[in-house]
Order: C-alpha cells, then structure tokens, then sequence
C-alpha cells in the first residue's frame, strides 16, 4: 500500500509539475554515488566486497549520470545501466555476508 501510493504521489507530481522530471530523472545517480560514499564512511575499508560494491556504486552514479548528460549509442547505454545493477547486486551481497558473519 505503502509502495502505491508512493508511486502515485510521484505521478501526480510529474503530472502537475512536469518541470520536476529533471530532478526526477538526476535523483537515481546522486542517490547512487551517496550510497557508494556511505559504504566507505560507515565500513571503511576493512571489507573488500563492501569496498568493491561501494567502488561499484559510485562508478554505477557516475556512468548514470554521464549517460544522462551526454548522448551515447545503445551498447554504451546498456553498459551505463548495467555497471549500477551489478553494484546494488554486490552492495546486497556485501550485506548478506557482514549480517551473517
């Protein structure tokens, strides 16, 4: 319930306001190269697969935003958005492993 009505809430956002889609569209990187920072601020680098995910984070922040800033091909594209899902995926393996270590 939580997750529709936050869904909608963004909507009628865009809806009412379509001149907030560009902040909308730059949240995901700028979230993205804060959550890789906040991996190295709160474990340091003691961890080498949290500093790997937190490496993967802010490259994944990085390439999002230079796809968003500059125009690139369908491979490069793919490329941008494939370097984030692969760092979520090693951030949350990260995690799987302090919680159970």
């Amino acid at each position: 319930m939580t997750l529709l009505i936050g869904v909608s809430l963004v909507f009628g956002a865009l809806a009412l306001y379509p001149q907030i889609l560009p902040v909308f569209e730059w949240a995901t990187p700028v979230v993205l190269v804060f959550w890789g920072t906040s991996r190295f601020y709160f474990f340091e680098v003691d961890d080498s697969l949290t500093s790997a995910g937190g490496c993967l984070l802010l490259l994944g922040g990085f390439t999002l935003a230079a796809y968003r800033f500059v125009p690139m091909d369908d491979l490069t594209g793919a490329v941008a958005h494939l370097i984030p899902a692969i760092g979520i995926f090693v951030e949350l393996f990260a995690n799987h492993h302090r919680d159970h270590d």
